[in-house]
């Protein structure tokens, strides 16, 4: 009996793992872009994308057709030799025909790939002013790429232990920029350190003599260079990863060319729908001067645009209306909750001086926005009393929602004076730096959330009629229980678990109603916390993909919207009859919690459902049991382990709580997977809304 059970159990994991498995990632695009007003034909590497038939992107502008590839299964296994650098998660290709309009901006998209279950991850999509040139993988030194027309976009990607090799023409006196899009187009790789394609290009002459070397630009992984070729000759391009790894996900776009380059906008911060006059520095530019007005709030970016095309996006941070924005002010001026201050540090002020008019108990809250906005700086804020005496200093300080930067340069500063009085705030770099690129803006926040909160992922699939769930991560310090608030839903959909009972993580579930025809609807979250007595807050939950990046850091990679994707029905959709928002209770000393599973069956749905526990623990056991094809409901009993709630009792304070829903799942066929093993796939695999179990003493 023993050994029967353990081989329901592991069958059961086995089965959900499957389930799993069967979700949509995408790994690569190649070539990852296109020119406006063209059409371009890419191929998309990932696992399980062999069952996409759209793609979706974040622009109205550009639309795809989805052509499956096939493939032998000698050509996978080739692939997946232990011998090479290839991973069984790019296994799968599909075509996408692309038609970008010739209106759409330049700049990155968000391409999803969208199958009858669902929606995949992002991958950048780039939008750019010149044409694609694709490379030959049989280029060498001696027999290179020719790119005979410029300027143009390279697009390749690099072998195991690979360099490749691109030649053109140039003339004496030219600016030649090359720019490199690698990390920008996947920028976490889980399998690989450091975790993302570490690029290298350089130029040399006819003769092998180098002009230019790059293997990052400033703090940007991705390198640029910008040289001025100095005579008339055919010069070659290579590049290659910094430790020769490669495969197709170690991809890349080069933009070569006398083509505009953006070294900087100055100032780089102004207010949401005020003109800014900004100071433009770069290369082929043409110009020097520009007049903007940004309408949006937070972090934007800005291109240039001339007649040989578009150059590189550059950030500009804007305030919301209402707060006044002095630039590069006087030494001594006054930081308030209403004044914020942009400026930079120069050679005659490597450390700049402030004022605060502090109030005793009242917190003072001073944000530093550099490094995040394109900045050089790696600024170090301290705050001084009225006796020149400091009173804290601050560095680095993560910012969870820039989940593209690896590196946090920009600190906030906390500190609860004791008095009353004139406080002196000091901004210096950690390493002496100074000049026009070396800017930043500094604003006091009456008080800031002690949390973070991501919701992912960004597009929910949930069957028609059925139930699906999405995780709300939170970093940071939630000191009280918070409510969620979902807006948007139309009329007869229900979610479940919407308050936050404390803990990182916290799972929600939406169920749509029944006979709903497949779309797609926008929607908004966001949470409900107290600040005080009787006062409470909304914070917006940030719309999320998650990356893993070398085995083992996750980041949370902002989405363009947050969306419910409804799908066609399963056969069957499982509902509970208790009341969701109460938690089902269990005493220390009680055995099990009963609880009543409904099965809404289509007429000619006749297969057996078994239900396990969706959300695995050592504290919950369920016994296998079935909804048997004559049953519309069962009674199941979620057992209580006594021996794993002994440190509970110990724990006099410990009050907790867990999340569980049951999953129907509805075997399928066997597959093989692996030299004498074989999986049961899930031919369905549905649940009920989350609920609450909370133990009481």
């Amino acid at each position: 009996m023993r050994n029967r059970r353990i081989a329901l159990v592991v069958l059961s994991a086995l089965l959900a793992l499957s389930a799993n498995a069967q979700k949509l990632t995408s790994g690569y695009l190649f070539p990852a872009g296109g020119q406006a007003g063209t059409t371009v034909e890419i191929e998309a590497g990932g696992l399980n994308i062999n069952r996409a038939t759209k793609v979706m992107f974040s622009h109205p502008g550009i639309k795809g057709e989805v052509t499956p590839v096939i493939e032998s299964a000698s050509s996978k296994r080739r692939r997946r030799r232990l011998t090479d650098q290839s991973s069984p998660q790019l296994a799968d290709k599909v075509k996408i025909k692309i038609t970008i309009d010739k209106d759409v901006p330049c700049g990155l998209y968000d391409l999803r790939l969208q199958s009858p279950k669902g929606l995949s991850n992002k991958l950048p999509f780039e939008v750019s002013s010149y044409p694609n040139f694709i490379e030959n993988k049989k280029s060498s030194m001696k027999n290179p790429n020719k790119v005979t027309t410029l300027p143009a976009v390279l697009c390749g990607y690099v072998a195991p232990g690979g360099i490749d090799y691109f030649q053109f023409s140039g003339k004496k006196g030219e600016t030649i920029v090359a720019a490199v899009k690698a990390r920008q187009l996947v920028p976490y790789i889980a399998d690989a350190v450091p975790g993302w394609f570490q690029s290298v290009i350089k130029i040399v002459d006819s003769k092998g003599k180098e002009i230019a070397f790059s293997d990052d630009y400033y703090h940007h992984v991705d390198p640029v260079i910008m040289v001025t070729l100095p005579k008339d000759d055919t010069y070659t391009l290579t590049i290659h990863d910094s430790i020769f790894r490669g495969r197709e996900d170690f991809n890349y776009r080069i933009q070569l060319g006398v083509i505009p380059f953006v070294t900087g906008r100055y100032p780089a911060y102004g207010v949401a729908g005020k003109k800014v006059k900004q100071d433009i520095e770069g290369v082929n530019l043409g110009g020097d001067k520009a007049i903007i007005k940004v309408k949006q709030e937070g972090y934007n970016e800005l291109t240039y645009t001339n007649n040989i095309g578009t150059s590189n996006a550059v950030p500009f941070y804007t305030l919301p209306k209402g707060i006044k924005l002095v630039h590069n002010p006087k030494d001594g001026a006054v930081l308030s909750e209403y004044v914020a201050i942009s400026d930079n540090l120069t050679a005659e002020s490597r450390i700049k001086r402030y004022k605060i008019e502090a109030e005793k108990r009242v917190p003072i809250i001073v944000e530093l926005i550099g490094r995040r906005n394109g900045s050089r700086i790696d600024a170090v804020i301290r705050l001084r009393d009225r006796f020149g005496n400091v009173v804290k200093e601050v560095d680095d300080t993560e910012d969870p929602i820039q989940g593209l930067i690896t590196f946090h340069a920009d600190p906030v500063l906390k500190y609860t004076p004791r008095v009353n009085g004139t406080m002196y705030l000091e901004v210096e770099d950690l390493h002496r730096g100074y000049g026009k690129d070396y800017h930043y803006l500094l604003r006091l926040h009456s008080n800031m959330p002690s949390f973070n909160a991501f919701v992912s992922p960004a597009y929910i699939t949930t069957p028609s009629g059925g139930t699906s769930q999405f995780r709300v991560d939170i970093t940071g310090r939630l000191r009280r229980p918070a409510n969620l608030v979902v807006k948007g839903l139309p009329k007869g959909f229900t979610t479940s678990s919407l308050k936050l009972r404390g803990g990182r993580r916290w799972d929600v579930s939406v169920t749509a109603p029944k006979g709903l025809e497949p779309k797609r609807i926008p929607i908004e979250l966001k949470m409900e916390y107290p600040v005080g007595r009787g006062e409470r807050e909304q914070a917006k939950v940030l719309p999320v993909d998650k990356m893993m990046q070398a085995f083992y850091y996750e980041h949370h990679i902002p989405a363009a919207e947050l969306a419910v994707d409804v799908i066609e029905p399963a056969p069957y959709r499982l509902s509970l009859t208790f009341d969701l928002e109460e938690e089902q209770t269990f005493s220390l000393n009680d055995e099990y919690i009963t609880v009543k599973v409904v099965a809404d069956k289509d007429p000619d749905f006749k297969d057996p459902i078994d239900l396990q526990l969706g959300k695995k623990n050592r504290l919950f056991e369920l016994d296998p049991v079935q909804i048997l094809p004559e049953e519309t409901e069962k009674t199941i009993q979620i057992r209580l382990n006594p021996k794993a709630m002994e440190r509970y009792k110990k724990n006099k304070k410990s009050k907790p709580n867990w999340q569980m829903y049951i999953s129907g799942i509805v075997k399928g066929e066997w597959v093989k997977q692996g030299k004498g093993r074989q999986v049961q796939i899930a031919k369905y695999n549905e649940m009920t809304p989350i609920f609450v179990i909370q133990l009481k003493r």
